[in-house]
């Protein structure tokens, strides 16, 4: 049974991917900071992501680590109620790279001695976004993204060289509860997403789940990559902008 680690494990996304890892039989350490019921094989930890401190005494407890999926982050709704940058306060940018980014670099430093100390395949994944891809007009967020992409890029041969993996999962915008709530102030915005992506829906948190276990258990070959999964939306996107 490897051992797993999962940021964001309360989120929609993050219990949507505890499941998956739980039901392919992997032991599952989730970190949030909101609490999460135990459940078999599933030890929830409540902690701060970009308290270092806080981070690094949670990895020492841990132990070895076969995988990590970093999950925990989001668009700030000041951010997505505030259309217009010459408005959005400088405050709200570096929240969201605290939030998004600073998270996500925590996450691996302090996890890295773990993933060093297990044997066999090992990888991480990090959830980037198509918000750094297309223009959803959300700049903090895709800049905090972004920043995703090139910590992978940036990072692929040294952690090959280890035998660890490093990848990204770049979701289209997924209606969670916690992302129709935020974007309430827009009712049609999924209705209008959906009609716009080639496959005319769009993506499941379980879809995004199905992706992080595929590239952890199944596509061992994988590194250095951002994989889309978002129903065409990129794509469509790109074309339209070409037609």
């Amino acid at each position: 049974m490897s051992s797993v680690l999962v940021t964001g494990s309360s989120g929609g996304l993050g219990s949507a991917t505890v499941t998956a890892y739980l039901e392919a039989g992997h032991q599952v350490f989730g970190l949030d900071r909101v609490s999460a019921p135990d459940q078999p094989s599933f030890t929830p930890v409540v902690v701060d992501l970009t308290d270092e401190g806080a981070v690094h005494d949670v990895m020492r407890q841990i132990g070895p680590i076969q995988h990590v999926v970093s999950i925990a982050g989001g668009a700030l709704p000041d951010e997505k109620n505030n259309p217009d940058l010459a408005q959005l306060p400088l405050g709200v940018f570096r929240a969201s790279l605290e939030h998004n980014l600073i998270s996500a670099f925590v996450t691996l430093q302090t996890a890295l001695p773990n993933l060093r100390a297990a044997n066999g395949d090992r990888s991480i994944a990090f959830t980037t976004s198509t918000d750094a891809m297309v223009s959803y007009g959300l700049p903090a967020y895709a800049a905090a993204k972004g920043g995703i992409i090139g910590l992978v890029n940036s990072l692929t041969n040294s952690l090959g060289g280890e035998g660890i993996r490093i990848n990204a999962v770049a979701p289209g915008d997924i209606p969670t509860a916690r992302n129709r709530a935020e974007w309430a102030h827009r009712p049609d915005w999924y209705t209008n997403l959906a009609a716009s992506n080639p496959l005319r829906r769009l993506c499941t948190p379980k879809e995004i789940a199905e992706t992080f276990v595929a590239l952890s258990d199944r596509l061992t070959g994988i590194t250095g990559q951002t994989v889309v999964v978002d129903a065409g939306l990129v794509r469509g996107q790109i074309a339209v902008a070409d037609g």
